[in-house]
C-alpha cells in the first residue's frame, strides 16, 4: 500500500520549509509529477520532470500549461532517468526527487551516478522513496547524510543531503 500523495507531499515540504524558494528541482521517475508542481507552487525557480512514459510526459505538459507554468519554469523530458544521469547537467539541482519503481534492482546505481555527474548542489537535498529502510540506509552510505526519514504504509521515504549547510 502506497501512502497518499498528499500525506507524503505535506511531510516532504514541511521538511524542506524555507529551502525551496528560488531553487532548481529535478524529478526523476516523475509518475504524477506532483512534487515538481508543489515545488514550483512554493517558489522554486524551475523544475525538470523526467519520465519514460510518453503519455505521462504529455499529461505533465497539459497540467503545467493549465497552471500557466511556462517551459522555462518547467522542462519536461520523456527519457529513461538512468540514461539522463549518465552525463552532467548544464546546472546542478538544489532538490532532486526520486521515486523509482519499487521492482527495480538499480536503487544503488542512482546516487553514485548523480553525485559523480554533479547533479546535486553541495547544499542540495535528495528525496527518495524506497521499499525498505535498509535501501535508504544503503543509499545514504553512498555519499549522502540522512536528514529525515519516515514510513507510510509499506513505503519508506527520506530526505538526504551531502552534509553541507543543513
Amino acid at each position: 500500500m502506497r501512502p497518499t500523495p498528499d500525506r507524503v507531499r505535506e511531510t516532504v515540504f514541511n521538511w524542506l520549509q524555507g529551502k525551496v524558494g528560488g531553487r532548481r528541482s529535478l524529478e526523476l521517475f516523475a509518475g504524477s509529477g506532483i512534487l515538481s508542481l508543489e515545488a514550483l507552487s512554493r517558489g522554486a525557480a524551475s523544475s525538470t520532470v523526467v519520465d519514460s512514459s510518453k503519455a505521462l510526459t504529455q499529461h505533465f505538459r497539459t497540467i503545467f500549461n493549465d497552471f500557466q507554468i511556462n517551459s522555462t519554469q518547467c522542462r519536461v523530458h520523456q527519457q529513461d532517468a538512468f540514461k539522463l544521469i549518465q552525463t552532467k547537467p548544464v546546472q546542478p539541482y538544489h532538490l532532486i526527487f526520486l521515486d523509482p519503481p519499487f521492482d527495480t534492482a538499480r536503487y544503488l546505481d542512482i546516487v553514485p551516478m548523480l553525485l559523480k555527474n554533479e547533479f546535486l548542489t553541495p547544499d542540495g537535498f535528495l528525496y527518495l522513496e524506497a521499499p525498505s529502510a535498509e535501501v535508504i540506509a544503503e543509499v545514504a552510505h553512498q555519499g549522502l547524510t540522512l536528514y529525515r526519514q519516515k514510513q507510510a504504509g509499506q513505503v519508506h521515504y527520506a530526505l538526504l543531503n551531502q552534509g553541507s549547510l543543513i
